[in-house]
């Protein structure tokens, strides 16, 4: 997940210029936590607007996650 920040949009905050993740990371670095929260906080980042860009993102960075990641994307998805 090198790549987070890299991709990341600036926004300002207070006068602060910071880098604000993605909505398809959120969701990777989320597919790669596994927690017992995750499934619903990725549901939560799915809801928001232009959702089938979001999709693709992340199903294009997937292959590139464990396994246990794969399985909670494809349990989220069904």
């Amino acid at each position: 997940m090198s790549g987070v920040l890299e991709r990341a949009a600036e926004s300002e905050v207070d006068g602060i210029h910071v880098p604000v993740a993605r909505r398809a990371d959120l969701i990777l670095l989320t597919l790669y936590a596994g927690g017992p929260q995750d499934a619903w906080d990725i549901e939560q980042l799915l809801a928001g607007a232009e959702t089938d860009a979001v999709i693709a993102d992340v199903e294009r960075e997937l292959p590139r996650l464990p396994r246990h990641a794969s399985h909670l994307w494809l349990r989220i998805r069904e």
